[in-house]
């Protein structure tokens, strides 16, 4: 995706035009994770931390996208579809 791209937003149904992109704006490529299965009602904590893992959405762009119905907002990614390529 790259600015002047014509995008669809399925959730509400409109287009826009792509304003600007910020990379890697939203989430992680990887985080502190629990392998080990816990007891049914046990509190996690900080020290219970037993791997290092992919997160499971990555890092995700930000969005500035200038809809024909609506004023401009960022968006995440994921959320939008390209309909035309400039």
């Amino acid at each position: 995706m790259k600015p002047g791209d014509l995008v669809y937003e399925p959730k509400s149904r409109s287009y826009g035009i792509v304003e600007r992109v910020d990379a890697d704006y939203f989430g992680a490529s990887q985080a502190f994770k629990i392998y080990k299965p816990l007891a049914r009602g046990k509190c996690i904590r900080g020290s219970m931390v037993d791997g290092f893992g992919p997160t499971k959405d990555g890092k995700r762009d930000r969005i500035l996208v200038c809809w024909t119905d609506r004023p401009p907002e960022y968006v995440e990614s994921h959320k939008l579809e390209v309909v035309n390529k400039s």
